[in-house]
């Protein structure tokens, strides 16, 4: 007989039928149509679940039991975890990610469906076009920042100005430079009052964070400690929470300047 572990890994069909009814009890019909396969080719994994206990049948929906669902929810983080690592394998074993809490890379499945921006060198410097683009359609931006770009000084203040909401999370290196050399956007940002900056003073944080109600655009350090340009971009909700989330911790640790 196969173990709790060997019902859920050994299979994805079961293993997928048990992620879906995390969403709430399915009839046979709703499951045929979330997974995309006949009702015939499901009938052995919900059997087999059924035994297990894992399953329940009531009010013609299936639906996932009190273990099932304590299994589950212990369960999917680990797979959405693994499903991002798989992805980009070489990118995650070259990246430092002392900068990001631990009970946030707890969380890094849920980056979901995410893309890994790699720009040419004669493009190093530029802002991603999808970000420029994806930018354009946010009505409110958080923005972590470790290093200086004066795009994105410009911009964000052109954005703030249009009555996006900015809330912007310097190092104190960042804002120093700000404060000496660009006496005139910093003024701007003070006359807006959508405008909001903060300066962290706990430690390190990633070279960029960008985060929107329309995406997550994040940069790690790679373990030399430098940046290189490998970007993270993910539209998932999932992602954008994380994001925000992340975002807010920070600010936790932050002293507000503008």
């Amino acid at each position: 007989m196969e173990t709790l572990a060997e019902t859920i890994w050994f299979s994805e069909k079961r293993k997928e039928l048990m992620f879906l009814l995390l969403e709430g009890a399915k009839t046979s019909e709703e499951i045929e149509t979330k997974m995309g396969v006949s009702w015939r080719s499901m009938m052995l994994p919900v059997k087999e679940l059924k035994e297990m206990d894992l399953l329940v049948f009531e009010d013609t929906k299936y639906k996932l039991s009190t273990i099932g669902r304590l299994v589950t929810e212990n369960a999917k983080p680990v797979s959405d975890i693994m499903n991002i690592l798989d992805k980009n394998t070489d990118y995650w074993a070259s990246r430092d990610l002392q900068a990001i809490p631990r009970k946030f890379c707890r969380r890094l499945g849920e980056l979901g469906d995410f893309s890994l921006i790699e720009p040419e060198l004669k493009d190093m410097f530029e802002l991603p076009e999808s970000y420029v683009a994806s930018i354009s359609r946010s009505s409110h931006i958080m923005s972590v920042l470790s290093f200086f770009h004066p795009s994105y000084l410009s911009m964000f203040s052109d954005m703030a100005s249009k009555g996006i909401e900015i809330s912007v999370l310097l190092t104190e290196s960042v804002w120093q430079r700000i404060k000496e050399d660009f006496q005139e956007q910093k003024g701007r940002l003070e006359n807006i009052d959508n405008a909001h900056v903060f300066v962290y003073q706990h430690g390190s944080i990633p070279p960029g964070i960008v985060v929107t109600d329309v995406f997550l655009l994040l940069s790690i350090f790679n373990k030399q400690g430098r940046y290189d340009h490998r970007d993270i971009l993910s539209f998932d909700e999932s992602a954008l929470q994380w994001g925000k989330d992340l975002f807010l911790h920070y600010v936790e640790g932050s002293m507000k300047v503008i």
